[in-house]
């Protein structure tokens, strides 16, 4: 009895670890959602550097080509400035050249030569005769400025440093903004000069300042050397306001820098200093890019970006497709062959049970049987026994439950013994006649429909006629149990391949459902009532086509009935003409 509780306690181990591991839907879904996420992101990674590296170069390329045409702007205005103050010097130096100082003394005639130069430039206010005193000999124009005294004035010894001087916007005795040229000519007599000097309108630098294109937020002036506004500016007031940022240094050629301002925040200063003036014009303006090349750049940019996004998505989902289908089919194999190599450790374990059971129930059976029939003996020989008829019923009662014991434990032997197998040539069309014939009798007294549908030109077989029968005989006598009196039984034999003939049986009865076909070869497993089965048929006719290297599958639907295929191997059948075979 040891052994046998030994046996049951592995039998339990088996079956806890033939549970079949949970091959979730949900987990093959996270896992190809997170296979498209990995795929799609590894695959744009690039595409978003290259996207961005593009984004950022066109960027520069767009803020450097608008700061190149604000330079070019501040070049082409500041060209015409220099050219605007050369030709006022040019024009006084004619001036001095042509007419001495006591030509230039004369009010009429210095009121012609006004007239003249004014016919060529208007922005010319007035004009003045000073002496090397400082004292303005003659003058034309709207104010009385005759006989002034500039010997202090700043500008006045600027020009005698210097030969010629332009001054800052000044509001002066105009009392309007305005600047002024002025031209020294030197006398052959030691020391001896005078000067002309000209106011000229402050609007024509306005004028200037305007042809510069600008953006609604940008701004253009003219500041001086101390940071005085020579023209009105959008951000820091009106002309002679002061500019609050740090005066740009002195540099050749035209000179870009990033500046923070108070109002704009971070904005690019162009600037550059006039030749022959005390000017710096400057330019201040945001790089912005709105043009069209940038945004045929953006649309076509965006329309392969979202192109691309699309095409990664369908390629990973293809691929996460096909590799989490292969996972998935690689999971269920493996589960298979675990359930495979479970079942083989069940049907081992029942093996070495079916032994134990065997030792110990055979002798038991085998003294019932003899008592009982030493009974039935001395009962026929009592001549007056007064119930004779019901002992002997009883006792052939007991002899019929001793013959199904011990037809069990014979399977259960037949079981577990390691039988060697003895091949022969086989019809297998004659196997299930035979087999039929012992159900013959219980098929007919229950009005079972029996079609047979036998291949003519099956080959024969080399296999176990013994292990044939006994399966044949399991899986029809269960047919016959599932069916209802006057139900179908169908049993066909064709040829699979070369090296494989297959049996069908089908019934018509109840079927079995999902959760009962997953234990459905298990050793004890029965779905038949509890006096109608042991559980070991199927098991049984399991292990035996594994011996003969074919197979047993089930195929069930419940209220529709179910077939079982047995596979079985040709061996080295050789096919005859008819259909028979022979060695």
């Amino acid at each position: 009895m040891e052994k046998i509780k030994k046996c049951l306690q592995t039998l339990c181990l088996f079956n806890l670890l033939a549970k079949p591991n949970v091959l979730s839907k949900t987990r093959y879904r996270r896992l190809k959602i997170a296979m498209i996420l990995f795929i799609s992101i590894l695959s744009l990674i690039p595409f978003f550097i290259i996207s961005g590296v593009s984004y950022y170069w066109l960027s520069n390329i767009l803020k450097e080509d608008v700061s190149n045409q604000v330079k070019w702007q501040i070049e082409s205005t500041r060209n015409s400035i220099e050219y605007f103050v050369d030709i006022k010097i040019s024009t006084f130096k004619f001036i001095t050249t042509k007419y001495d100082f006591s030509e230039l003394s004369d009010q009429a005639n210095l009121s012609k030569i006004f007239r003249e130069i004014k016919e060529e430039f208007s922005d010319l206010v007035d004009l003045g005769l000073v002496d090397s005193g400082g004292i303005q000999k003659s003058y034309i124009g709207p104010y009385n400025l005759s006989g002034h005294d500039y010997s202090k004035e700043h500008w006045f010894h600027e020009v005698v440093v210097r030969g010629f001087y332009v001054s800052n916007v000044f509001i002066g005795d105009r009392q309007i903004p305005h600047f002024t040229i002025a031209l020294k000519r030197d006398l052959p007599a030691d020391g001896a000069f005078w000067i002309l000097r000209a106011a000229i309108d402050m609007d024509t630098l306005n004028r200037f300042i305007a042809a510069i294109k600008l953006k609604e937020n940008d701004d253009a002036f003219i500041i001086d050397h101390k940071g005085t506004l020579q023209t009105p500016s959008r951000f820091y007031g009106d002309v002679l306001k002061q500019y609050t940022q740090n005066i740009p240094l002195m540099q050749q050629g035209i000179s870009m820098i990033e500046i923070e301002t108070e109002k704009r925040g971070d904005m690019y200063f162009g600037y550059t200093y006039i030749k022959n003036t005390p000017w710096i014009l400057s330019v201040l303006f945001e790089p912005t890019i709105n043009s069209k090349v940038f945004q045929v750049f953006h649309n076509e940019l965006l329309a392969i970006f979202l192109g691309s996004i699309i095409l990664v998505i369908i390629v990973a989902i293809r691929m996460a497709n096909i590799m989490v289908g292969r996972i998935e089919e690689a999971d269920h194999e493996r589960a298979d062959a675990l359930s495979e190599i479970e079942h083989s450790n069940k049907l081992a374990s029942i093996g070495r049970l079916a032994a134990g059971v065997a030792h110990e129930i055979n002798n038991p059976l085998a003294i019932i049987n003899q008592k009982a029939g030493l009974m039935r003996d001395i009962i026929e020989m009592s001549e007056d026994s007064q119930h004779f008829e019901k002992f002997l019923q009883l006792i052939e009662d007991i002899l019929n439950t001793v013959d199904r014991c011990r037809t069990i434990t014979h399977r259960l032997l037949g079981f577990a013994r390691r039988m060697d197998m003895t091949y022969e040539v086989l019809d297998i069309n004659d196997v299930i006649k035979e087999v039929l014939g012992f159900l013959e009798k219980e098929i007919s007294m229950r009005s079972v429909h029996l079609t047979q549908q036998f291949s003519k030109a099956l080959p024969e077989v080399r296999s176990d006629k013994g292990q044939l029968q006994q399966v044949f005989l399991n899986i029809i006598n269960n047919a016959v149990d599932a069916v209802e009196d006057n139900g179908f039984i169908t049993i066909k034999t064709y040829v699979k391949d070369k090296d494989t003939v297959i049996a069908d049986i089908s019934d018509n009865g109840k079927g079995i459902t999902k959760s009962e076909l997953k234990h459905i070869f298990d050793p004890f497993f029965t779905t038949k009532d509890k006096d109608k089965g042991t559980g070991l048929g199927l098991s049984i006719s399991y292990g035996i086509m594994k011996k003969l290297g074919g197979t047993i599958s089930v195929d069930s639907k419940v209220d529709k009935g179910t077939t079982f295929i047995i596979e079985i191997p040709i061996k080295h059948a050789i096919i005859k003409e008819g259909g028979n075979a022979s060695d």
